[in-house]
C-alpha cells in the first residue's frame, strides 16, 4: 500500500471511528430512557433522532474519505484534522465545566447548553474565517486562471497538457496554437499519446527519451525537434517540458512547442549558400558556374522553377542557359524576346525585383505562365536569374536577401571564369604564335641569312632570294596580327547585307581571272568588318588552292549562308584538320587563313562546317542560328 492510500485510510478511519462511537452512545440512550426512566418510546426516539442522523452523517463521511479516490490524501488529512480538533475542543470545554459542577455538587444544564453554543460559535467563527479566506483565494485563482487561459489562447507557442498513464504521455488538452499548427482539434488530440500523434517514426526514439525526462519532473529545453503535422508536413520545433509537482491536480506537466521551422530553414540556406560560394570560386568555366548555380538554387530555395537566362546579343533575346523545374511547371522554357516583360525590365535596369503576384503585373511576359510569384535578379550585364513558384506570395524578404547575396557571388564567379577563359584562350593563341614563329618564320629567316652570305660574296641574284624571304616573313607577321585581332571580342552588331559585304571583300583580294557570284542575298546581324575579313580569307584560300580560273559563289541558306568554289575541293580525310592553326597543303601558305575564318565565326556564335560543292569544289557552310531573325 502506498503512502497516499495509507494516509487516506488513517484519516478516514478516525472520522469513521468517532461516528461509530457517537452512534453507539446515542443509540444506547434510547432503551435506557424507555426501560429505566419510563420515558415513552416515541419521545425517546424523537429526542435522539437528530443526533442519530448527525452520527450517521459522520459515519458516512468517514466511509467516503476512505473510499472516494478523487479526493487526494492531503485533502482527507485536512478534513480529518479539523474534525478531530473540533471534537477535542468541545470535549475539553464540556468536560471541564461538567467536572467543576460535580465538584460543586450543583448540576446546571443551562450552563452546559450555553458553553456548548459558545464552542459551536467559535467553531463557526473559525470556519467563517477559513471560508472567507478560501473564497478570496478562489477569486484570485479564478483571475489567475483567466490570465493563464488568455495566455494559452493567444500565445503562438503550441501547448499540450500532459498526464502520464503507464509511462505514456497522454494529452489532456491543447491550446488553439497547437490546433492551428499541427492540424488536430482538441477533441481529436485529447486522450492520444503525444509521441505517437506528432512524432514522425524516425524521431520516435528521441521523443520517448524527452517524455521520460519530463516524467521524472525535470524541467528542460530541447532544440531542433522534428514533428509531423496532420497533413504529413515535417516542421522543426524547440520543445520545453514544464512539470507540475502539486498533488491538487492529476496533470503531470505541459509540453510547449515553439515553431522554429523558418529559423531552421534560414540557417540551412545560409550553410548551403556558403558551400555554394566556395564551389563557385572553384568553377573552371561559365557553363560550370551556371550549372552549379541552378543546382544550388534548387537546393537552397526549393521552389518550383529555377532558370538562368543569358543575353544573346546576336539574337537580342534572353536565352535559357540552364534551368530546373517541377514536371508540371515550365518544363521547356522559351527564349524571352526584347519587350515589356519583368525579366527584360530587370535585365535592362539592373534592378532585381521580388514580385508576389505576376498575374497582376501588366509587364508579365507570358500571362499563361503557371508561375504565380518570383524572384528576378539581374546578373550584371550577363543575364537574369529567375526563381519562381506556382503560388502567389511565396517569397519573403529573407529569400530576397539570400538570392541577392547568391547573385553577387554568381557575378564574381562568372567574371572570374570568363577572365580565366580569356586568359586560357590567350595562352593558347600565344602557343600557336610561338609555334608559327619558331617554325614558319625560322625557314624564311634561314633562307635570308644563307643568301645574304652569298650576296656578300658577289652573287647578285642572291639578294632577290633574300627579298623574297623577307616578303614571306612579312606575310606571316600580317596574318599573325590578323589572327590576334580575332581573339578580341567582336564589335557592335548591325544589320549587314550578305552580298554587299562579299563584294567589298572580293575587291580586297588578288583574284586574277577568278569570278565572284552572289546567288541572291540576305540580311543578318554581324560585325561588318569581321565578316568582310572572313570572306577575304575564304576567297584567298579558294584562289590559292583552286587556281585563278574558277568561280566563287556566295549564297544564303535556311540557317545562314555558304561559300563554295568550282575548284578541286577538299579531301574528306583533311576536312577535320583544315581549321587547325598552321595546317596547310601549300608550301607557301601559313596555315592560318582558315583558322582566322573559324575564329571570326565563333566570335559571332556561328558554327562552320566543310562539304562538297555542287561542282565538286569546297563548300563552307555557316550556321548563323539567329533567334527570331
Amino acid at each position: 500500500m502506498n503512502r497516499s492510500r495509507w494516509k487516506r485510510l488513517c484519516c478516514g478511519g478516525v472520522i469513521l471511528f468517532l461516528g461509530l462511537v457517537f452512534l453507539v452512545l446515542t443509540a444506547s440512550d434510547i432503551p435506557a430512557d424507555v426501560v429505566e426512566e419510563g420515558v415513552p418510546l416515541y419521545l425517546a426516539l424523537l429526542e435522539n433522532s437528530l443526533p442519530l442522523l448527525l452520527n450517521l452523517v459522520l459515519v458516512g463521511a468517514g466511509v467516503v474519505l476512505i473510499t472516494y479516490r478523487p479526493l487526494s490524501a492531503q485533502t482527507t488529512y485536512v478534513i480529518a484534522r479539523w474534525s478531530v480538533f473540533s471534537a477535542l475542543s468541545v470535549t475539553v470545554l464540556l468536560g471541564w465545566v461538567y467536572t467543576m459542577q460535580l465538584l460543586e455538587g450543583v448540576f446546571k444544564p443551562s450552563l452546559l447548553f450555553a458553553h456548548t453554543v459558545t464552542v459551536a460559535t467559535l467553531v463557526g467563527l473559525g470556519v467563517g474565517v477559513y471560508d472567507s479566506r478560501r473564497r478570496r483565494h478562489r477569486r484570485q485563482v479564478q483571475v489567475e486562471n483567466t490570465k493563464i487561459s488568455a495566455l494559452l489562447a493567444n500565445t503562438s507557442d503550441c501547448i499540450a497538457e500532459i498526464e502520464f498513464v503507464d509511462r505514456t504521455p497522454i494529452i489532456k488538452s491543447v491550446n488553439p496554437a497547437f490546433e492551428r499548427t499541427f492540424g488536430y482539434d482538441e477533441e481529436t488530440a485529447t486522450g492520444e499519446s503525444i509521441d505517437e500523434l506528432i512524432a514522425p517514426p524516425t524521431a520516435r526514439e528521441r521523443a520517448a527519451q524527452i517524455s521520460q525526462r519530463a516524467r521524472a519532473a525535470e524541467q528542460f529545453e530541447e532544440s531542433e525537434v522534428f514533428r509531423r503535422t496532420a497533413t504529413g508536413e515535417l516542421r522543426v520545433f524547440r520543445v520545453q517540458a514544464i512539470p507540475l509537482t502539486t498533488e491538487a491536480t492529476v496533470t503531470d506537466g505541459y509540453a510547449v512547442y515553439t515553431d522554429i521551422s523558418e529559423e531552421y530553414r534560414y540557417s540551412e540556406q545560409l550553410t548551403l549558400l556558403h558551400e555554394t560560394t566556395r564551389d563557385l570560386m572553384g568553377a573552371d568555366s561559365t557553363s560550370d558556374v551556371v550549372e552549379m548555380v541552378v543546382d544550388a538554387t534548387t537546393d537552397i530555395f526549393r521552389f518550383d522553377f529555377v532558370g538562368i537566362y543569358r543575353y544573346d546579343e546576336a539574337a537580342d533575346h534572353l536565352v535559357p542557359e540552364s534551368y530546373a523545374a517541377d514536371d508540371t511547371v515550365l518544363s521547356d522554357p522559351q527564349p524571352i524576346p526584347r519587350g515589356e516583360s519583368v525579366a527584360w525590365t530587370v535585365f535592362e535596369t539592373g534592378e532585381s525585383e521580388l514580385v508576389q503576384d505576376l498575374e497582376i503585373r501588366s509587364t508579365a511576359s507570358d500571362p499563361t505562365s503557371p508561375i504565380g510569384s518570383g524572384l528576378l535578379l539581374a546578373i550584371d550585364e550577363w543575364g537574369v536569374l529567375v526563381i519562381g513558384s506556382t503560388a502567389t506570395d511565396a517569397f519573403d524578404d529573407a529569400d530576397y536577401s539570400l538570392a541577392k547575396i547568391l547573385v553577387a557571388n554568381v557575378e564574381s564567379a562568372l567574371e572570374r571564369a570568363e577572365r580565366e577563359a580569356q586568359l586560357e584562350e590567350k595562352n593558347e593563341r600565344l602557343e600557336r604564335f610561338a609555334s608559327v614563329i619558331s617554325h614558319d618564320l625560322r625557314n624564311p629567316l634561314a633562307v635570308a641569312q644563307g643568301y645574304l652570305d652569298l650576296g656578300r660574296d658577289g652573287d647578285a641574284d642572291a639578294f632577290e632570294r633574300v627579298e623574297s624571304a623577307l616578303d614571306r616573313m612579312e606575310q606571316l607577321l600580317d596574318e599573325l596580327s590578323t589572327l590576334a585581332e580575332q581573339g578580341e571580342g567582336i564589335g557592335s552588331l548591325t544589320t549587314v547585307d550578305l552580298g554587299e559585304t562579299a563584294r567589298a571583300a572580293w575587291e580586297q583580294v588578288a583574284t586574277g581571272d577568278a569570278d565572284l557570284r552572289v546567288d541572291e542575298s540576305r540580311e543578318l546581324r554581324a560585325d561588318r568588318n569581321r565578316l568582310q575579313q572572313l570572306f577575304e580569307n575564304l576567297f584567298t584560300n579558294a584562289i590559292t588552292h583552286g587556281g585563278a580560273d574558277l568561280t566563287v559563289i556566295v549564297m544564303p541558306t535556311d540557317d545562314g549562308f555558304a561559300v563554295e568554289d568550282t575548284g578541286e575541293g577538299i579531301e574528306p580525310t583533311e576536312r577535320e584538320r583544315i581549321f587547325d592553326s598552321g595546317y596547310t597543303t601549300d608550301a607557301s601558305g601559313s596555315g592560318l587563313g582558315l583558322t582566322i575564318v573559324e575564329e571570326i565565326a565563333n566570335a559571332h556564335g556561328w558554327s562552320v562546317s566543310v562539304a562538297n560543292g555542287s561542282d565538286g569544289g569546297a563548300r563552307f557552310v555557316f550556321d548563323v542560328d539567329e533567334q527570331g531573325d
